[in-house]
């Protein structure tokens, strides 16, 4: 018995040493979980303790509340950081006049323009063209795409499409020599046709697109610029399509909608949704026909402060999501690079690529415009958005000294507040919204040819304040050509002291500017108010604003009652506001323009005065209080207009070809 209980207890021995011995490989381990977890809980506080101590050292201009001295010394160091890169650019320009003339001098690479100092390393083995913003690494955070069994195959194939247009882009902004040259003619970097296709044509991001026709042309451009903005807010703005025909691009983008969102996450630094877009540019004249795009649009935080975005067409089977559009336009692997160069200041890479397809006929005037790329070239798109960056920070932060004219000049008006400053710069916003927005002549209602100017009428889209049974607003416009360059032309227009020379409004007397609001690295970018000095009226203001691009510049103005006026400060104007205005251009190629063009505004004998000539668009908004568009109202509309296209060309000395 006592032996059977021995071995029961050897037994029940032989059982309990394995769960004890468990028992302490799982005590171990718990111990060294614990010690792991506190180890990790200390490096949490750490790095919470510095993500703190960083929060207070850089708050965003939109949470901190700063004083009026530090908004203008924040002012004035942008203004500064904005000086120093066109001072480099004029530096740049009279180093290659002087070796052209054949005087040796020496080049100092610390004050060249980012774009020169890398194009200048070239010849030690650098880069053409070469970003001065930091390469990113193609393999870095990679587009690791995991397939969804649930994800339907059109969806993946977008997902492919992105994910190969981000390391193409990456490889562009990085910009080694065999991808990009320099225009000689424009200056500008351009796609090296033959190594892109070398390189990238075997891509499904090229193989997935509609097939070439016999008018497709590829057009191609890279700039840079400093914006007054830090990264992330240009970033979130970039990636909102209101935002972007509403406020950044007002002179490109005409329409602008999201079509849908894709949740889909194809990379760990991704930030918000997948976007499928829909945008509309337009050169702003009624002798050209929008682009059409329908594109992808994807927004990637790279490092800290380094913002992504990548834009590319996608052909989608769905055939609710294809476009039917005259000018068949394919955006090929493009965006820009963002990236924060000190406290409120970032710096933007934008690359332009784009597959065109017009299946309407170009226009003479504009043909040289659009052939060689400069209607829609990265050039104008960073400068437009740097412009953009700089109006919204004077809307947000203004200060006394913006107003270069003397406030008690404005009588009643000279008593505004900030806020009512603040008003008018939202007033010409709309201005010029509904004056860029009417160019296209969506719903036109007729063209009419007075000697050799084509009139265009047309509905304007946005009826606002307008009651339907008391009229209708008719935009009527028209584009011809003048011997001048673009900025002799310009300072043309905005000069107050001329202004009788071409605005009926004034009816050839003197007009005074009371208001100039400047704001951006060009000078001509202003907000103004001005007063025609009529003996019968004394209450009339104009309000313009002027933007200016590497293109050219668009005018916009419109005629208001003191009254008016300041009811809209208040917001209680419930008048239909009738913008006019003018759209100044390059020609794109001066010599074809003088020698043979029938709507040419110089005669053929005559000797051009200048290098360079310019393309003007001028542009009527006028009221027809009858719902019925009669050929008595069109005889007036169209006189006005062609009476300011005469006044104008009789300003430069530009004789009618027909005689």
């Amino acid at each position: 018995m006592s032996t059977s209980k021995r071995i029961g207890s050897l037994s029940n021995r032989a059982r309990t040493w394995p769960d004890t011995k468990s028992s302490d490989i799982l005590g171990n381990n718990e111990r060294e979980q614990g010690y792991t977890l506190r180890e990790e809980n200390d490096m949490l506080k750490v790095e919470s303790q510095s993500l703190k101590e960083l929060i207070d050292e850089y708050t965003c201009n939109a949470c901190k509340v700063f004083t009026p001295a530090e908004l203008e010394k924040l002012a004035s160091v942008r203004q500064l950081q904005a000086q120093n890169l066109q001072l480099r650019h004029q530096y740049y320009e009279e180093y290659n006049s002087t070796m052209a003339m054949g005087i040796p001098v020496p080049l100092i690479q610390d004050f060249l323009p980012p774009m020169q100092v890398s194009s200048f390393n070239q010849s030690n083995g650098g880069f053409l063209g070469e970003s001065s913003m930091e390469p990113i690494n193609p393999n870095f955070n990679s587009m690791n795409t995991v397939m969804n069994p649930q994800q339907d195959s059109e969806t993946w194939s977008m997902m492919q499409t992105i994910g190969l247009a981000r390391e193409e882009l990456v490889n562009l902004l990085n910009v080694n020599e065999p991808y990009w040259i320099k225009d000689m003619t424009e200056g500008r970097y351009i796609i090296h046709r033959d190594t892109y296709n070398a390189e990238f044509l075997n891509t499904s991001v090229r193989e997935n697109r509609h097939q070439n026709g016999f008018r497709t042309r590829f057009e191609s451009s890279k700039d840079e610029a400093i914006l007054t903005m830090g990264a992330s807010r240009v970033a979130e703005m970039l990636m909102d399509s209101k935002m972007r025909v509403d406020y950044l691009f007002p002179t490109i983008i005409t329409e602008a909608f999201t079509i849908k969102e894709y949740g889909n996450q194809t990379s760990p630094r991704q930030v918000g949704s997948i976007k499928l877009v829909f945008e509309q540019m337009h050169l702003l004249t009624p002798f050209v026909t929008p682009r059409d795009y329908r594109f992808v649009r994807f927004c990637e935080k790279v490092t800290e402060g380094m913002w992504l975005i990548v834009e590319v067409s996608h052909d989608f089977n769905d055939s609710s999501l294809q476009l039917n559009s005259p000018s068949r336009a394919w955006r090929l692997p493009s965006g820009c690079l963002i990236k924060d160069v000190s406290h409120g200041v970032s710096q933007v890479t934008w690359v332009e690529h784009v597959e065109v397809e017009d299946n309407v006929p170009i226009h003479l005037l504009y043909k040289d415009v659009i052939i060689r790329g400069l209607a829609f070239s990265a050039d104008r798109w960073v400068q437009t958005l740097s412009t953009s960056c700089h109006r919204m920070n004077s809307h947000d932060n203004i200060l006394q000294n913006q107003f270069d004219s003397p406030l008690q000049k404005m009588g009643v008006l000279g008593a505004m507040t900030q806020e009512d400053r603040k008003c008018i710069m939202s007033i010409t916003n709309k201005m010029r919204k509904r004056f860029c927005g009417n160019m296209n002549m969506v719903d036109n209602l007729e063209m009419v040819r007075l000697n050799d100017n084509e009139v265009y009428l047309s509905l304007c889209r946005d009826q606002q304040n307008v009651i339907p049974s008391s009229g209708l607003i008719v935009n009527a416009a028209t584009s011809f050509w003048l011997d001048a360059p673009c900025q002799v032309v310009i300072d043309f227009l905005k000069n107050v002291n001329l202004r009788a020379q071409w605005d009926a409004v004034c009816n050839g007397g003197a007009a005074e500017e009371i208001v100039c609001i400047r704001f951006g690295d060009q000078l001509d970018n202003s907000i103004s108010i001005i007063k025609p000095h009529i003996e019968s009226i004394n209450n009339l203001l104009v309000i313009q604003e002027t933007l200016v691009d590497p293109l050219g510049a668009v005018i916009a103005y419109a005629p208001i009652d003191r009254e008016d006026f300041i009811g809209e400060l208040y917001g209680s104007w419930s008048k239909p506001v009738l913008v006019s205005g003018f759209i100044i251009s390059k020609d794109g190629n001066p010599e074809c323009m003088r020698i043979n063009h029938g709507g040419a505004s110089t005669s053929r004998n005559v000797a051009p005065a200048f290098q360079y000539g310019s393309l003007i668009t001028t542009a009527f908004q006028v009221m027809s209080y009858s719902k019925d568009i009669d050929m008595e109202f069109m005889n007036i509309v169209t006189s006005i207009i062609s009476s300011t296209v005469d006044r104008i060309k009789l300003a430069f000395n530009c004789p009618d070809p027909s005689v």
